[in-house]
């Protein structure tokens, strides 16, 4: 299998399971696959799905993960810059609700991504609280799905 040209293997979570069957219909189209394509040499050690592991029929495959990329969103600091101000304040509490103390700092400093289901919750919360309006996060990316 040829590398990816758009892969960039350090965006790779590092305890992310890779995996190396070759001979898998359904390797092509899996991202443990394709992690395991990009690994650089100066990573000597990565963790793997063992090859006793590998199921029989690859359509049951617990660990197949696609590579179809997400929109990720990043950054809660302009989420509701569109809508008045009341409604704003009752916007921003239910979304800082949805997570722990930590997990919403890093979200609002661009160290984690807002993941698409979470995108739904807040999509929500604006439909309940301001009906027309959407969020408005800081900057949005396309990219593969390592949280699957």
């Amino acid at each position: 299998m040829e590398k990816t040209p758009d892969f960039d293997y350090t965006k790779v979570p590092s305890d992310y399971i890779h995996c190396f069957n070759h001979e898998c219909p359904r390797a092509a189209q899996c991202l443990r696959h394709l992690a395991g394509q990009h690994i650089p040499k100066d990573i000597p050690i990565v963790r793997c799905v063992s090859p006793s592991a590998w199921p029989s029929d690859a359509g049951k495959c617990p660990y197949y993960c696609t590579t179809q990329k997400v929109t990720l969103a990043w950054g809660l600091k302009n989420l509701a810059d569109d809508v008045p101000y009341q409604q704003a304040i009752a916007i921003r509490r239910a979304v800082r609700r949805l997570w722990p103390h930590t997990s919403y700092s890093r979200m609002m400093h661009y160290e984690r991504p807002i993941l698409p289901e979470r995108q739904e919750e807040i999509e929500r919360i604006f439909a309940h609280y301001a009906p027309g309006k959407h969020a408005t996060y800081d900057y949005l990316t396309e990219e593969y799905d390592f949280w699957q």
